[in-house]
Parts: C-alpha cells; sequence; structure tokens
C-alpha cells in the first residue's frame, strides 16, 4: 500500500520539508495568536472566508459552464461582503464565544459536550449566527432591510438544518477531542469547506436537500 512506499514515508518523516514547514507554521501561528489573538482569529477567518466564496463562485461558473450558460466573472462585491463578515465572525463571534463556552461548561464528559453542543448550535447559531450572516452579506451587497428580511425569511429554516446537519456532528468531535485553545482552529479548518457550502446556499435560488 501508498502506507508502505519511501515516497509515503518521506512526506510524513518529521524531519521531511512539507512537515518541517507545518511545524513552523504551527508554531508562527501559536506565537501571532499569543500576541494578537483578536487580529490573527479575523486575519485566518477572513482568508479562509475569501478562499470559501472564491471556491464557491467557481462551481457555480462550472455549473453554467456544463448548461450551456454565459459564465460571468468573478463577483467583486460578493467576495468582499463575504470575506468582510469572515473577519468580523472570526475575530469578534466564534472565537469569544468558544473562550466562554470553555469556561461556562469546562469538561468533556458526555454531558458538557452535550451541553455545549446544544448552546452552539439550538442558541448561538439561530439567534446570533444566521442573522448577523444574513443582515451582513444582503447590507454590504445593497440590499435595503426589507430585501434582507424577505431573504431570510425565506431561506431561514431550510439553511439553520444544513447548518445542523453539517455542523452537529464537527462540533461533538471538536467539544470532545479538542482542547480550548485549538477549537478555533479547528471550526477553521471545517469552515474552509463550509464557507463554499454556505456560499453556493446563500446565493443560490434553490436551497440543499
Amino acid at each position: 500500500g501508498c502506507d508502505n512506499s519511501p515516497y509515503y514515508k518521506e512526506i510524513i518523516s518529521i524531519n521531511s520539508p512539507p512537515m518541517m514547514a507545518f511545524t513552523r507554521l504551527r508554531a508562527a501561528y501559536g506565537r501571532s495568536l499569543q500576541r494578537a489573538p483578536t487580529i490573527t482569529t479575523g486575519a485566518v477567518a477572513g482568508c479562509l472566508g475569501f478562499l470559501g466564496d472564491v471556491l464557491a463562485q467557481h462551481v457555480e461558473a462550472r455549473r453554467l459552464q456544463a448548461a450551456g450558460t454565459v459564465q460571468p466573472g468573478l463577483d467583486g462585491q460578493r467576495l468582499a461582503a463575504f470575506t468582510a463578515y469572515a473577519i468580523g465572525w472570526g475575530a469578534l463571534g466564534l472565537r469569544p464565544w468558544l473562550n466562554y463556552l470553555g469556561k461556562r461548561i469546562p469538561g468533556v464528559d458526555t454531558l458538557s459536550v452535550a451541553k455545549k453542543v446544544c448552546a452552539h448550535q439550538f442558541l448561538w447559531n439561530p439567534v446570533v449566527y444566521l442573522p448577523t450572516f444574513y443582515a451582513t452579506n444582503g447590507l454590504l451587497r445593497g440590499q435595503d432591510l426589507q430585501g434582507v428580511l424577505e431573504k431570510a425569511k425565506s431561506e431561514y429554516v431550510s439553511l439553520l438544518l444544513y447548518i445542523w446537519k453539517v455542523w452537529i456532528p464537527l462540533s461533538v468531535g471538536i467539544f470532545a477531542f479538542v482542547p480550548v485553545q485549538h477549537q478555533v482552529a479547528c471550526n477553521f479548518i471545517g469552515n474552509l469547506a463550509w464557507n463554499t457550502l454556505i456560499s453556493l446556499f446563500y446565493n443560490d435560488r434553490t436551497s440543499p436537500e
């Protein structure tokens, strides 16, 4: 198998260039997080939000190409709005919230994990995350308040169910196995794929099933 190949062993060796580069990057991230946690968190979240929407727009362009439709260029206003929200959410929303949960509900026993998952998915996401997501993206893209409310009303339940489908299993793993100081980073990793999915959802006329 590939796990026995010399090439594979060279890649995963602790002294291999990829692993050394990863180690240096992780150390640099840790130092930056200690010196300026809010700025670092916002910068990383913004980069992943930017990449997520670029990927989403690429997927949409490929769909249009397959359907024989003229492909639009990159939507800069949409990209800027999505990135701006990701920066604010990562720095001022997700990090303080996860730190609060870690202090308020310490421990990784089954009951503690269940409480944190329930608070995150059934309180934070419906009451804070989704309303701010729709408001920020809509207003930054030129919608009036009525337009924001109408779009949120038509999609809110479907998107919330979509969030639960994706993030409840991920949240169980993060709260159960990841230390509090690294939970934001783990959410960032999941957010790269999530940002693509939610951008596709928000910018599509149909809701995912």
